[in-house]
């Protein structure tokens, strides 16, 4: 009689602890599939789009030892800065796609071929206005991205090829990669912005 009523207290607890993780599965599952849903609204939207407007705010050059050395040297630690990441935030630079053409304006860290294109030119940054080619857009659901892909010239020295890849993520947070024929390959972090009156 004592082992029977010890029974159905403890049964009673199991199957309320039960039903509580149930039910906490239950609701962090419904709450995943919203916020994918959401998301991949947010990136519907997006896609559909014809102009973009982004923010650079930071940027990640690819270094080597001698360059990290010497940015180390240069960047004073107070700043945060490091050579392994550059806050630009509030430099204004900015890539734009307008419709069927795409301009851009970015500070560049790290190294430069001396084997091709027009050493010592006017620009040291990386510098774009024209017509994009091989222009690519699309949604990667898995990832929660929309993907931007195209090719254009540096500004002032055609012979220098920029692919250009835009990650753009629905909170508007946006990673800009771009690979050179003479510069070595860096990224940029940013923001998507609505607000701008585009140039």
């Amino acid at each position: 009689m004592y082992k029977n009523s010890l029974f159905k207290p403890l049964h009673l607890i199991l199957v309320l602890v039960f039903t509580i993780v149930l039910w906490s599965c239950k609701s962090n599952s419904v709450s995943s599939s919203k916020t994918r849903l959401d998301d991949i609204n947010k990136l519907q939207m997006l896609m559909d789009r014809d102009a973009y407007y982004i923010d650079i705010e930071v940027v990640y050059p690819l270094n080597t030892l001698a360059t990290q050395q010497v940015a180390n040297a240069l960047l004073l630690s107070r700043t945060g800065n490091n050579a392994s990441r550059i806050d630009v935030s509030g430099d204004g630079h900015f890539v734009q796609i307008k419709s069927d053409s795409v301009k851009g304006n970015l500070s560049f860290f790290g190294e430069r071929r001396l084997s091709g294109g027009h050493y010592g030119g006017t620009n040291g940054g990386i510098v774009f206005n024209g017509l994009p080619k091989d222009y690519l857009k699309g949604i990667n659901e898995k990832k929660r991205k929309l993907e931007i892909k195209f090719t254009t010239n540096q500004e002032d020295e055609i012979s220098e090829n920029y692919e250009v890849k835009i990650e753009i993520f629905p909170n508007n947070k946006v990673n800009v990669n771009i690979a050179s024929t003479f510069k070595s390959f860096i990224n940029y972090s940013g923001t998507l912005r609505d607000d701008i009156v585009f140039q």
